[in-house]
């Protein structure tokens, strides 16, 4: 079976090619030209890459056209929400317009085939803790342009599903972590500063934003699995929430990463990374998936974070 993933060089999207080289999957993997590859590395012999950019409609419609995919996952987008609003304009043209290129050209070749859009908890936007845990019928409210442009994708995968009867499953991770992440993100920024401290290329002081926010975090391996049950089984038309159902502390990531290191970390709040207006906590409720198709986390914050610091410590003699 063949299976396309756009935004494969990315973090998630490289988990997703492994994921699925494991299943025995022939994966074509879609690539920006601006992509590093060293996500890919591990398996790059054993896929077909392409570089292309989600934005180009004839070159999408032409790969689509040649490889008519039995499974197509679509990854590829802007998903920093603080770059997002630097650049609202990209952010619409990857996230909207490259997925409306994927669905059209699906929609001229019309091969069978089976999609996979990922959105995000985002569209949700800011919603009282009186609300938690979310589910997926909570009202959309996204707040910055990588959110909008994730719900306005949203509409048009729905649209062309019910105007052309195209298959689409459409999942809303939470938070996800692990090996790979960039250091913009909050969990992936405090394993590299372990990892440095570690190697001793930092003393042992850890800078933090706001400790006592609560998210929900699920490791990214999870999260891949979760994508590749609803693609297979989920119904098409429906929205998924990936999540581990729990909220976390940064203060407690803080705490486990810390306990990694041999020697007593200083933590001192950077008051540039706190964001007056994030909501105290976010979490989500993954019962639907779990009903469906019998998904659960299987790894523990713990390792993951594990996992997250030794990636960084990895590379750390690069950086050195």
């Amino acid at each position: 079976m063949k299976a396309l993933i756009t935004g494969a060089g990315g973090f998630s999207g490289s988990h997703l090619v492994e994921y699925l080289l494991g299943q025995g999957l022939e994966v074509i993997a879609l690539a920006s030209p601006h992509d590093d590859l060293d996500n890919l590395r591990p398996g790059l012999e054993r896929i077909e890459l392409i570089r292309a950019d989600v934005r180009d409609s004839e070159t999408i419609f032409r790969i689509l056209a040649y490889h008519h995919p039995h499974r197509m996952y679509h990854l590829a987008a802007l998903s920093s929400p603080q770059e997002s609003l630097r650049n609202p304009a990209l952010t619409y043209e990857v996230n909207l317009s490259g997925t409306l290129n994927i669905l059209e050209g699906w929609r001229r070749e019309a091969f069978d085939s089976r999609l996979l859009f990922v959105s995000t908890s985002e569209v949700y936007g800011p919603v009282g803790s009186e609300r938690m845990p979310l589910r997926e019928d909570c009202p959309l409210s996204p707040r910055t342009p990588y959110a909008g442009s994730k719900a306005a994708a949203e509409l048009i995968v729905e649209q062309y599903q019910a105007s052309y009867g195209l298959p689409v499953v459409l999942v809303r991770p939470f938070n996800h972590t692990g090996p790979r992440q960039s250091a913009g993100f909050v969990c992936s920024s405090l394993a590299q500063q372990v990892a440095l401290m570690e190697a001793g290329l930092q003393p042992p002081v850890l800078t933090v934003g706001n400790l006592r926010v609560r998210r929900d975090f699920t490791d990214v391996r999870d999260i891949v699995r979760g994508y590749d049950l609803l693609l297979e089984h989920g119904r098409p038309g429906e929205v998924y929430q990936l999540c581990s159902g729990r909220p976390v502390s940064i203060e407690e990531v803080v705490g486990i990463l810390s306990s990694l290191v041999s020697v007593p970390v200083k933590v001192i709040v950077d008051q540039s990374r706190v964001r007056p207006n994030d909501p105290a906590e976010f979490w989500g409720d993954p019962g639907k998936a779990r009903r469906t198709v019998d998904w659960v986390p299987e790894f523990r914050l713990e390792k993951t974070l594990q996992d997250l610091k030794e990636y960084w410590r990895g590379l750390v003699p690069k950086q050195a």
